[in-house]
């Protein structure tokens, strides 16, 4: 059962729900719990005698429990947002004061326990499935190396790239320059030639066996300084079925271990998922680009960073070496860490497109 304070907390976060006014609103935050309640057209009175009534429920016959099923319903409704976010910490609270499983009266000690505190290591299926449907929306890309006209590798560069928007596929610039490090930079023409002659597979979950083939169209627009290139694709039956990858129409704003996880193709090879020791450490020497310890390898250049929401924070770009004092007196990662990833911060990117191709991103996401 929930504390006065943690039932005031809840419903103080509720009452900052958009359209909590609307008594369609509220009702819609029940979807899921079957049960009959005591209604009135008065938000405040309504929307405390539904946290009241469900929390004297405690648990349904189902042993499923109404008040972590409104709070759940409730940050799906703001997904993406800083109220979403504050939510589903909310959430965490209310799931732990129902608490779980009576100890069984023939164990001395609690039958189960979070070895490391916290609020423990494990994923929902839902997260799963959501992973999926990011995979989905990532591809692995391969740009040719072409000077003055001439492709003379058609294996340049090898990275991962994903969809921003409809036909739009985003990787970094340094994947599409193609080059390795202390060359001369391509020409702007030679650099739109690579562009246009990469070959993109979605759907490369085993090596081999290919995957669904795309062709670029065109370079829309680039940046070297925040490392990024967006391509147009062109049109077919499959490519346009796949859905954008989800952004956050607000900045997000990172605290120290927030999981930051990757779908990348490492090393040129297959899909894969890097959804452990996982934790944002900082912003980077400008203030667009963002820090992590997630994995990655080379390859994994131009993938998407997402939070716990599947919902795009960073364009992965690369490896920063760590100062030698960043984890002085923290014996377990001293040594250990010699490394942070770095990715550039989504809005900053947004900020630098042309209108046309914002505004199609915009459109795609549901903000216009």
């Amino acid at each position: 059962m929930l504390d006065k304070a943690l039932m005031d907390r809840l419903l103080d976060v509720l009452m900052r729900l958009p359209g909590i006014e609307e008594r369609s609103t509220r009702t819609a935050m029940l979807s899921g719990i079957g049960v009959a309640l005591n209604r009135t057209d008065n938000q405040f009175v309504d929307l405390t005698n539904i946290v009241s009534q469900l929390d004297k429920l405690g648990r349904l016959g189902n042993g499923e429990r109404p008040v972590v099923i409104l709070a759940h319903n409730a940050a799906r409704m703001v997904t993406g947002t800083d109220l979403g976010r504050e939510i589903d910490s909310l959430k965490k609270e209310v799931e732990e004061a129902y608490g779980g499983d009576p100890l069984m009266p023939d164990l001395p000690t609690k039958p189960e326990v979070l070895i490391f505190g916290g609020p423990g290591e494990w994923v929902t299926t839902t997260f799963l499935a959501q992973a999926a449907l990011v995979a989905n929306r990532v591809a692995r890309i391969r740009v040719p190396r072409i000077v003055s006209g001439v492709q003379e590798d058609p294996v340049g560069a090898l990275g991962t790239a994903w969809l921003i928007g409809p036909r739009l596929l985003l990787t970094n610039h340094h994947v599409v320059k193609a080059r390795e490090r202390g060359e001369p930079p391509p020409t702007a023409k030679d650099f739109a030639a690579q562009a246009k002659g990469a070959a993109v597979w979605f759907d490369y979950h085993v090596e081999g066996r290919g995957g669904v083939e795309a062709e670029v169209e065109e370079l829309v627009n680039s940046s070297a300084e925040l490392d990024y290139a967006l391509l147009a694709l062109a049109g077919s039956a499959d490519v346009d079925q796949r859905k954008p990858v989800a952004l956050p129409q607000q900045a997000h704003h990172l605290k120290h271990g927030t999981r930051l996880n990757i779908v990348q193709c490492p090393r040129g090879g297959p899909l894969v998922l890097a959804i452990r020791n996982n934790f944002f450490v900082g912003r980077g020497d400008q203030p667009f680009q963002i820090r992590y310890l997630t994995d990655t390898d080379e390859g994994s250049s131009g993938a998407p960073v997402c939070d716990d929401d599947w919902q795009v924070v960073a364009l992965h770009q690369g490896a920063q070496k760590v100062d030698p004092q960043s984890y002085a007196g923290e014996p377990g990662f001293q040594g250990i860490v010699k490394f942070h990833n770095q990715g550039i911060d989504i809005q900053a990117i947004l900020a630098d497109l042309p209108q046309a191709a914002t505004d199609r991103i915009k459109r795609a996401q549901g903000w216009i």
